[in-house]
């Protein structure tokens, strides 16, 4: 079967896509690995009327939705390779082809933490990356915030600053320039450039261990992973990236290769939520649907 979308990601963006296009009458795939990023997550927040479910709730009602429609099909699938022949995309999974005239990337993101023993133990539960998903669960306590990028410093800490200004910031063996280090004292927010050693919880406290065997306690706190895109399937297509990593695309999710499509965190920067992933999807996918129809209709002239 020619597809006239396959989409490469089953979550908010590449399933409110499916939706999208399932509903306008296009023969739609989505390609699945089942390995989201917030697989961790228990509860997923500031999504209306989905608010404090889990993330695998959320898609199992996603799928659900998406079963009524005999247009949409999914499949959990690990891509391979993709390559392009007469303007028709070969997407070869680990266990077969399919062949569709348009992609859709909705691989998110991979995210990697900080190398600190313990830390993915307490990822998801006690810390945490975005303070609009979490923020509201961590308000007002004692909390740990671990950046190591110079200049993100300030951006993280007034963000978390929102939610509590009882803040620890740890950079992890990152030395700050005199001009940070005068602004977070001057919130009295605790600067602290030792390399962490360990986090571990105890009791409904996190506690970490530094690299001068001093031990430092919090309830919680907000991490910065490095991000990087779910794209290693395209080594015979070049996709253009924007300044901040992701796909580059237009305003309506057309990436630099003809009919390949982003949507989701693969093209937005600092807007991981699962809300913002929904609509970039759906958004994306009405642009699809808009030039299939104007190309059937034919010219207006």
């Amino acid at each position: 079967m020619l597809y006239d979308c396959i989409i490469v990601g089953g979550g908010p963006a590449g399933l409110s896509a499916a939706l999208v296009l399932g509903r306008a009458k296009l023969k739609v795939l989505v390609i699945d690995d089942n390995n989201a990023r917030n697989k961790v997550t228990h509860e997923a927040h500031g999504f209306i009327t989905n608010d404090r479910l889990a993330p695998s709730e959320i898609k199992k009602r996603a799928l659900n939705d998406l079963s009524y429609y005999s247009t949409i099909h999914t499949v959990i699938d690990r891509v391979e390779t993709i390559d392009e022949q007469n303007q028709i995309f070969n997407v070869t999974t680990k266990s077969q082809t399919f062949t569709a005239s348009r992609l859709l990337l909705a691989t998110g993101l991979k995210e990697t933490l900080p190398e600190i023993s313990g830390l993915t133990n307490v990822y998801g539960q006690s810390f945490f990356n975005c303070p609009f998903c979490d923020g509201w669960e961590m308000k007002d306590k004692s909390l740990g915030v671990i950046v190591e990028q110079e200049e993100m410093i300030l951006h993280f800490a007034a963000m978390i600053f929102h939610w509590s200004n009882e803040l620890t910031l740890f950079t992890n063996g990152l030395s700050v320039n005199e001009k940070i280090k005068a602004k977070l004292k001057a919130k009295k927010i605790t600067l602290i450039e030792q390399k962490i050693i360990t986090i571990e919880k105890k009791n409904n406290t996190c506690h970490l261990s530094l690299e001068n065997g001093e031990e430092k306690q919090v309830a919680g706190g907000f991490v910065i992973p490095k991000f990087n895109l779910n794209i290693s399937f395209l080594r015979e297509i070049p996709l253009a990236l924007n300044e901040f990593g992701r796909i580059a695309t237009d305003e309506t999710g057309k990436t630099s290769y003809p009919n390949i499509y982003a949507a989701g965190d693969s093209h937005v920067a600092f807007a991981e939520q699962l809300v913002h992933a929904a609509s970039s999807g759906s958004r994306v996918a009405s642009e699809i649907v808009k030039e299939i129809a104007f190309a059937n209709f034919g010219s207006f002239e």
